[in-house]
């Protein structure tokens, strides 16, 4: 059981991936080679789109798997029956309602923008009609806001959370049915409510969270206690403070070296698992496993090393996942509409790739600004937008 400043240290890299997942998803929606090529897919072009496509398809997509590996994770940490009611009540107000509102919010962005031929062509739509069915089309199809697919799959997992539960609350029940998804994958037998894929990704969680909490945190517990091997023995020490007189945790160095191991041979089943999901016909069954790998190695070495503070501009996590996509998609076509001149160029391409590295940065200074914006003079909004996370810790 990780206590006081280990509980502390839990939540701050469970921030800390979920920021660094954000960026990944940003970088999936930031590819831009088509905007700016003219049409050329020769020399240099040829390698920028290489090198977009092993970011976004690479890294970017592990994002999301992860996003449901940390979401399980904590909907089943310490659960109980009897808490089944109150974590629904809180993932209504922190998953549907800025599911919602979001996707009302694309809506009514894209059916004004669609009214306005100068920006047309940014959006990319003819005249959108304004209408109750359009309405719930947007809703329940996020006809109009694609990103939000996360989401939809994650409010199915939540309600279907009871009957998984009850399948890995057994050990024996819970591998076998975790095998079975592993076939169903393979097989292709999938469900669109929700995806096979994402309950193998939110099933394997909850059966760390039920099973092997220990082994997912026992380097939590460990620091905390600031214990320190010598000769077989254990010395606990008290945890020094930081600069800003908060406890800082201390970091053993044989978990250091435990953790660093694990992250080793995470890194080494990732890579395995990549180079057979890039393999001509390869399973989908590889893309699954390595979606699932990379995650895990992130969370691996993060237990070995002393993560720097978590910055209120790294807990915009919902807000920013929501916005991203807007600031993305104007960002590149409004500059590639001024470099159109330089359209197949090698200057294009060089553009191209500063902007689409640089799409992450820009995304989260403009959400940050304008979730302070809101944090301070509209917070009621920003509850709804942001589903109750707050800014500070």
């Amino acid at each position: 059981m990780v206590t006081g400043s280990g509980e502390k240290r839990f939540h701050d890299q469970i921030s800390w991936l979920m920021f660094l997942f954000s960026i990944f998803v940003i970088w999936v929606h930031s590819y831009n080679v088509d905007l700016f090529s003219g049409g050329a897919r020769d020399g240099i072009w040829s390698l920028a789109d290489r090198i977009e496509n092993f970011v976004s398809v690479g890294l970017g997509q592990i994002a999301v798997p992860g996003f449901f590996l940390l979401s399980s994770y904590l909907f089943f940490r310490n659960f109980s029956w009897e808490k089944l009611t109150g974590k629904w009540k809180s993932r209504v107000f922190s998953v549907l309602i800025p599911y919602v509102v979001w996707n009302i919010i694309y809506y009514l962005g894209y059916m004004a923008a669609s009214r306005f031929f100068a920006i047309r062509s940014v959006v990319g739509r003819d005249i959108i009609p304004f209408s109750v069915q359009e309405i719930w089309r947007a809703v329940s199809q996020y006809a109009y806001a694609p990103i939000f697919w996360y989401l939809y799959q994650l409010i199915f997992l939540i309600i279907v959370s009871p009957l998984i539960y009850a399948l890995v609350k057994n050990r024996a029940i819970g591998l076998l049915w975790i095998v079975g998804l592993v076939f169903a994958v393979h097989l292709h037998l999938d469900m669109r409510h929700p995806n096979t894929d994402a309950l193998l990704y939110y099933s394997v969680a909850a059966y760390f969270a039920v099973h092997r909490r220990g082994l997912v945190e026992r380097s939590m517990e460990e620091e905390a206690a600031g214990w320190k091997e010598d000769h077989g023995t254990k010395e606990k020490k008290a945890a020094p403070e930081d600069k800003d007189g908060n406890t800082a945790s201390v970091i053993p160095d044989h978990v250091r070296r435990r953790c660093f191991a694990e992250g080793l041979a995470g890194v080494m089943i990732s890579v395995f698992c990549y180079r057979r999901m890039m393999a001509p016909e390869a399973a989908v069954l590889w893309t699954c496993f390595y979606r699932m790998a990379v995650p895990m190695t992130c969370w691996a070495f993060a237990c070995g090393v002393r993560l720097p503070k978590i910055r209120p501009w790294m807990r915009q996590s919902m807000f920013l996942y929501a916005i991203h996509y807007i600031v993305v998609r104007f960002v590149n076509k409004g500059i590639a509409v001024a470099a159109r001149q330089l359209a197949g160029s090698v200057s294009a391409a060089g553009i191209a790739l500063i902007v689409y590295f640089l799409l992450p940065a820009i995304a989260v200074m403009v959400s940050y600004i304008l979730a302070k914006f809101l944090v301070r003079f509209l917070p009621g909004v920003w509850r709804v937008l942001s589903g109750g996370r707050k800014l500070e810790g």
